[in-house]
C-alpha cells in the first residue's frame, strides 16, 4: 500500500488513475444511479474517506477480507473500491443465496469483517462478530484525504462459482488478472475513457462488478440501476448517452423483446452463454446500429475468445477467436496436444487467470496445470484458430449466465425420503439460454411429496439453481456401468417430457 504519489518499481494496481482523474476532470461523472450524478471529484473523496474509516476499525496488519453485503448502490462501488485500493481483498456476498449456501460461504471464505446498510436485515444468519452499517458510519468528503492505492500484485477479489459437489467454490484473483483483461477488452472491442458503460446485473456478480470496475478504473462513465430491468437500460441509454452494454443473453433477449426502436450506435457484450439468432435479430432490431460481440470465458479465466456477428455467420458453432496474448491447445487425457478439428479437453494459457480456489489446493492444481487452466470444457480448434466448445466434461449447465451443475440438483431432490432416483436435464431455452427440468421416479410411484421437493429446493438452492418443469417416471435407462443413462435422456427429451 502507498499513497499514490509515491514513487515505486511496483506496478500501480486497480484504482491508480482516481486521484488524477479527480483532479483534472472533477465535474466529469463517474457513476449516474437513477436521479443521481456522481462526478469523480464526489467519487475520489468518498473512496478516500471510506479507507480512513476502515483503517479506523479494521486491524489492517493481516490483509483483511471484508464481506460486502450491498445492494446495487453507488456505496458498494465506493466501499468495493476502498477496500481493494488498500490493497486488500473484497468478498461481495449475494443476498439470493440460501441460509446453508451463505453459511458454507462465510465458513470457507473466513472474511474478517462484513460491511452491510439497513437494506439488509437478515445480516444475523452470517453470525459475524463484527458487522459496519455504513448507513450509521459517518463519512465526510475532507479534500485533504488522500486515496491510497495498493501495487497490482495484490489478491483484491474473492468470488463465487459453482462447485460440481453442490456448494459454490472459491477463487481469487490478484489485481493483475484483470489489468490485464482490462488492456485486452479496450483494444478488442475499442471503447476507452469517453465511453458510458452499462453493466446491469448485480455487482456481487464477478460480470458487472468486472464492467463497474474496468469503467471506474479507466476513467470512464459508468451506470448503475438498482435492478435489471430492460425499459431502464432504455431510459438510461438516451439520458446518459450509454454506449457499451455488458450483459448476459437473458438480459439481451428482453432488451430485443421490447417495442422500442434506438438508432444510438451500442456495443453490445454478451457472455455466460451463446446468443441465439432469433434473439440477436430482435435485438438489432431494436438497435440497428449496435455492435454485438460474444465472447467466452469463466470467472476462472476471464476472457478466452471473442466474435462479431460476421464471424459468427461463418462459424456458427464457435465461440469466436482467441483474445490476444491467450493461447489455447486442445489435449487428450494424457495430455497430448491435439491437432486441429479433433475433440478434446480445452486448455488455456494467458495473463488474465484466476490465482486458485479458496482452501482447495486439490482443485486448483487441477486446474491450474502446466500445459494451462482447464475447467472441464471440452471441444476443438479449427483450421483458423477459432474455438468450438462441444460439451462440458462435469455436465455443468449454463442458466440465465449462472453455472449450475446437475448434480447438486439432483442432491437436493434426493433428500426426500420419497424420491428413489431423479436426474437434471438441461433443454434449449431461447430466454434462459438453458432450462433445467427434473425427471423423479417415486418409490411408491406417486409424486404426492412434490410439494416437499420444491420445498428442498427452495431452502437450498438459489432460485436460478431450481427446475423449472417436474416430470414423474416409472424408472430410467442405465448404462452398463449403472449409471443414468443421461446421454440417452437428452437425445429423446421430448418423448421423456411426454
Amino acid at each position: 500500500m502507498r499513497n499514490l504519489n509515491t514513487h515505486s518499481h511496483e506496478a500501480a494496481g486497480i484504482g491508480a488513475n482516481l486521484e488524477k482523474q479527480a483532479y483534472l476532470k472533477p465535474e466529469k461523472i463517474a457513476i449516474y444511479y437513477n436521479d443521481t450524478e456522481i462526478t469523480y471529484k464526489m467519487f475520489a473523496q468518498h473512496v478516500a474517506a471510506y479507507q480512513k474509516k476502515l483503517c479506523q476499525k479494521v486491524d489492517a496488519s493481516k490483509s483483511p477480507k471484508v464481506a460486502l453485503l450491498l445492494g446495487n448502490e453507488p456505496m458498494f462501488l465506493e466501499i468495493y473500491f476502498a477496500v481493494i485500493m488498500l490493497g486488500w481483498t473484497a468478498v461481495p456476498f449475494d443476498p439470493k443465496w440460501s441460509m446453508v449456501e451463505a453459511k458454507h460461504i462465510k465458513n470457507m471464505a473466513e472474511p474478517d469483517v462484513m460491511i452491510t446498510n439497513d437494506s439488509f436485515k437478515q445480516t444475523a444468519k452470517y453470525n459475524f462478530a463484527e458487522a459496519i452499517n455504513v448507513d450509521h458510519a459517518y463519512v465526510n468528503d475532507d479534500d485533504n484525504d488522500h486515496l491510497m492505492v495498493a501495487d497490482a500484485t495484490k489478491d483484491f477479489y474473492l468470488g463465487f462459482t459453482s462447485g460440481s459437489t453442490g456448494l459454490p467454490k472459491g477463487f481469487i484473483r490478484n489485481q493483475q488478472s484483470w489489468l490485464s483483461s482490462f488492456e485486452a477488452g479496450e483494444f478488442v472491442f475499442t471503447y476507452d475513457e469517453d465511453d458510458v458503460l452499462m453493466a446491469p446485473g448485480p455487482l456481487c456478480h464477478s460480470l458487472s462488478l468486472f464492467g463497474a470496475t474496468h469503467a471506474l478504473h479507466i476513467g470512464a462513465t459508468f451506470c448503475l440501476t438498482p435492478i435489471f430491468s430492460a425499459s431502464t437500460v432504455i431510459e438510461m441509454i438516451h439520458t446518459a448517452d450509454v454506449t457499451v452494454i455488458y450483459g448476459v443473453p437473458t438480459m439481451f433477449h428482453r432488451l430485443g423483446s421490447l417495442d422500442v426502436y434506438c438508432n444510438k450506435s451500442i456495443i453490445f457484450l454478451s457472455s455466460g452463454a451463446k446468443l441465439q439468432p432469433k434473439v440477436k435479430t430482435k435485438l438489432k432490431s431494436v438497435f440497428p446500429n449496435s455492435i454485438i460481440y460474444e465472447y467466452f470465458g469463466a470467472s476462472e479465466l476471464s476472457y478466452v475468445t471473442y466474435a462479431t456477428d460476421t464471424f459468427n455467420k461463418a462459424y456458427p458453432e464457435s465461440v469466436g477467436m482467441p483474445f490476444p496474448s491467450v493461447r489455447i491447445t486442445i489435449r487428450n487425457e494424457d495430455g497430448e496436444e491435439l491437432p486441429a478439428n479433433q475433440i478434446g479437453e480445452i486448455y488455456v494459457e494467458s495473463d488474465f487467470l484466476f490465482s486458485g480456489y479458496v482452501q482447495n489446493e486439490k482443485g486448483t492444481k487441477e486446474t491450474l496445470t502446466k500445459d494451462g487452466a482447464f475447467i472441464g470444457d471440452i471441444g476443438y480448434v479449427n483450421s483458423v484458430g477459432a474455438l468450438t466448445v462441444v460439451g462440458r466434461k462435469n455436465n455443468m449447465m449454463i442458466i440465465g449466465g449462472q453455472n449450475v451443475y446437475p448434480e447438486e440438483v439432483e442432491r437436493i431432490i434426493k433428500m426426500s425420503n420419497s424420491v428413489k432416483e431423479a436426474i437434471i436435464i438441461g433443454i434449449e431455452d431461447i430466454h434462459w439460454g438453458e432450462r433445467m427440468v427434473a425427471f423423479i421416479e417415486w418409490k411408491d410411484g406417486k409424486n404426492h411429496e412434490l410439494k416437499r421437493v420444491k420445498s428442498l429446493c427452495k431452502k437450498y438452492l438459489s432460485v436460478y439453481k431450481r427446475p423449472r418443469n417436474y416430470y414423474t417416471v416409472t424408472s430410467f435407462p442405465y448404462t452398463n456401468t449403472g449409471k443414468i443413462a443421461r446421454q440417452q435422456i437428452k437425445e429423446n427429451i421430448e418423448e421423456w417430457m411426454g
